[in-house]
């Protein structure tokens, strides 16, 4: 039998323990404890001809997306929250180039207030964003696909921070 003198290793093993029984709630982010209202806002920028990707569509599909995973937060075009999903797409169809890319962004943004000095502010509280590229058919397909794996990532955060 061999017996482990190192203290470094006793640490360690007890750092893992606690860290295994740990509740949920205690990896959840705190920025979105007690998110109970959001304004959507969607944006596009499209350089080039346009692939079908539009302000509405993107908007439509958002508050679909936050209906159908987070029906327990409440979309209020009055509350200072807000969810901003921006994309940036460029069609770069010439000859036999038959394809796009893009910058897609997801942000949930909350009213702050700087204790020291009571100072408001508008801060990120979540965030997601990636590069998006393929060919023009594909182009809507894959915006949206972005913002459904968005979704999926802030309904799971938003759920650890609200059981």
């Amino acid at each position: 039998m061999v017996l482990i003198k190192s203290p470094s290793v006793w640490v360690a093993w007890g750092v893992l323990s606690l860290l295994l029984v740990l509740p949920n709630d205690a990896w959840a982010d705190p920025q979105l404890r007690k998110l109970e209202c959001v304004n959507v806002q969607a944006a596009v920028l499209e350089s080039g001809a346009s692939l079908g990707v539009t302000r509405e569509v993107l908007h439509e599909a958002l508050l679909a997306g936050i209906k159908a995973k987070l029906p327990r937060l409440k979309v209020d075009p009055s509350c200072p929250n807000r969810i901003f999903f921006k994309v940036f797409i460029q069609n770069l169809s010439q000859g036999l180039i038959d394809a796009f890319y893009g910058h897609v962004t997801f942000e949930v943004r909350r009213k702050a207030t700087f204790v020291d000095t009571s100072l408001s502010l508008d801060a990120r509280a979540w965030d997601g964003e990636s590069y998006v590229h393929g060919t023009r058919d594909k182009a809507k397909t894959s915006v949206l696909d972005l913002l459904n794996n968005y979704l999926a990532q802030f309904e799971a955060d938003y759920k650890a921070a609200n059981p």
